[in-house]
């Protein structure tokens, strides 16, 4: 195999983080691979509207998004033809004629968009590239039953038993995990970490991670733990491309040496292992990077819907504690951070229950089933 297509969606920066963490293992083996988005087969301002109203919605609005989810469920039950599939369909042209043109020799989707489409392009179209779907949350979202491909990777045994429920033939549900990068699963000591980074070796140090949008209410969230923590901790708030969050927190705190708002960092990885504890929000790629760099968990801001799973997934496998408020946030974020036996058992847990290597099970996966040349039936 030379040529493989990934397909992802700015609708969350998730998606794209684990697209790119399997194109690092094909890249590693050799292979050409491309992402791009499902939507910019309908068109350019398609996938600027869709990628604008959704990040506004987790933005301004997460409550909306919330009752979308919900309305998406209910539908889902009644059996009726999905929405989400007749509104992909339409560009499953367009996407099989850029496929046949660049000479992909299959594709992997990492959003249900590029899943469906990939369906329709067989349903519709009659044609047949091998096709496979990346769950990154943990839980099955709205309308996942309508795909039909070759492989879904999923991230834990319970939703493969979900998938299969809605439909999905068990023998193409592959238990990998999340696909996430490399660098999560190589781990600094805290002490070079810190070194590395410029943060004091001494004290404890808090990391806020406010998603690839920077959303939730960061300021409460530090008054809080400001408030909370002793003199010799340091907060770190990685504000992601929120240019405007950032200012506010630089402002707000200018007098309080304790916190350093941080703007987007390719090293992440490497904040969470010189921090002793992480409060983030609950997405399914973001999680599970925290857990594979190892690091004890407060969520917190979890949206409705996928994030609202995935904080009851990782709570209820001892992977995180979860928070209703800033306050009580900050107070189990030093709890944490004061209870080495605690803190240990939540990182026992979190290396039992998460894959470490999921983007190369994934990758290999793929380039086996073909080299063999084993598909699907159409």
């Amino acid at each position: 195999m030379k040529k493989i297509l990934l397909l992802s969606c700015s609708t969350g920066e998730g998606h794209n983080s684990a697209a790119r963490a399997i194109r690092e293992q094909l890249d590693g083996a050799g292979i050409e691979s491309e992402i791009a988005d499902p939507i910019s087969f309908r068109g350019k301002r398609s996938q600027r509207f869709v990628s604008s109203c959704y990040n506004n919605m987790i933005k301004n609005t997460p409550s909306l998004f919330g009752l979308v989810y919900k309305a998406g469920l209910i539908y889902d039950s009644t059996g009726m033809p999905s929405p989400v599939y007749m509104a992909n369909s339409s560009y499953a042209e367009s996407l099989w004629e850029y496929i046949e043109e660049k000479g992909y020799e299959a594709v992997i989707s990492t959003h249900i968009f590029g899943m469906e489409a990939l369906t329709a392009v067989r349903r519709k179209l009659g044609k047949y590239i091998p096709s496979y779907g990346v769950l990154t949350d943990y839980t099955i979202i709205p309308f996942f039953g309508d795909s039909r491909l070759d492989g879904f990777f999923v991230p834990h045994e319970t939703l493969k038993i979900s998938l299969a429920e809605k439909g999905v033939p068990n023998d193409t549900i592959f238990v990998t995990g999340i696909p996430v990068a490399a660098k999560f699963r190589n781990r600094y000591e805290k002490s070079e970490a810190r070194k590395l980074l410029g943060i004091p070796e001494q004290g404890k140090v808090y990391l806020v991670m406010s998603g690839g949008v920077g959303g939730g209410n960061l300021l409460g969230l530090c008054d809080e733990l400001i408030k909370a923590v002793d003199d010799g901790s340091r907060i770190y708030v990685l504000t992601g491309r929120n240019e405007g969050i950032k200012r506010k927190i630089e402002e707000k705190y200018s007098d309080i040496p304790q916190i350093t708002a941080v703007p987007f960092t390719n090293d992440v990885n490497i904040y969470m292992n010189g921090a002793d504890v992480l409060l983030t929000k609950p997405g399914g790629l973001s999680s599970t990077e925290a857990a594979v760099a190892n690091i004890p968990l407060v969520h917190i801001n979890a949206i409705p819907g996928c994030e609202s799973e995935n904080v009851k997934f990782f709570e209820n496998h001892g992977m995180s504690v979860s928070a209703k408020n800033v306050r009580e946030a900050a107070s189990a974020a030093v709890s944490l951070a004061d209870d080495p036996a605690s803190s240990e058992n939540m990182l026992e847990n979190q290396r039992r229950c998460i894959p470490r290597n999921a983007a190369e099970e994934i990758a290999r996966h793929v380039l086996e089933e073909r080299s063999a040349g084993i598909c699907a039936a159409q």
